[in-house]
């Protein structure tokens, strides 16, 4: 069973690198794959308030875990990773288009690099110019979201 768990996260991670070389190519402009904010606190601190804020904005925690959480032998504390969702505005998203299910649920990594903490989320805005014009002005909304939670984080 492990096995299978270890395969299914390979394939995502595989399919994720592909989404994103996608997605890089598919962008004309300077518009960012991915947004990223530097904490001024130190890496639990910054994952205590990030929650913090998400609770706050009204988002639902989904999951917490550290990147190799079940699945490499050892834990990899220094990329974290917090699942999160608005129900309802999830819901409204995908009446509008179900491409967008593959964003879904919003998560936000947060990373210690060099004595540096940061937040990085994928940008929406980045996505939608791969996906069709139904979702531009989600997309739109859902960047600025994921910016506000960052900034709002860090201060």
């Amino acid at each position: 069973m492990k096995q299978i768990g270890i395969a299914l996260f390979l394939s995502i991670i595989f399919g994720l690198g592909f989404m994103l070389t996608d997605i890089r190519t598919a962008i004309q402009g300077d518009i960012p794959t991915i947004l990223k904010v530097e904490s001024p606190y130190d890496l639990e601190e910054t994952i205590d308030n990030t929650i913090q804020v998400i609770q706050a904005r009204n988002f639902h925690l989904i999951r917490e875990q550290t990147l190799a959480d079940g699945i490499l032998p050892t834990q990899n504390s220094d990329q974290y990773i917090v699942y999160f969702c608005n129900f309802s505005h999830a819901y409204e998203t995908m009446q509008k288009d179900k491409q967008v299910g593959f964003m879904l649920p919003c998560r936000v990594t947060i990373t210690e690099e060099d004595g540096k903490v940061y937040i990085s989320a994928i940008n929406p805005e980045a996505i939608k110019s791969i996906t069709n014009t139904r979702v531009a002005g989600v997309c739109d909304n859902s960047g600025d979201n994921y910016t506000g939670l960052m900034e709002e984080a860090t201060l």
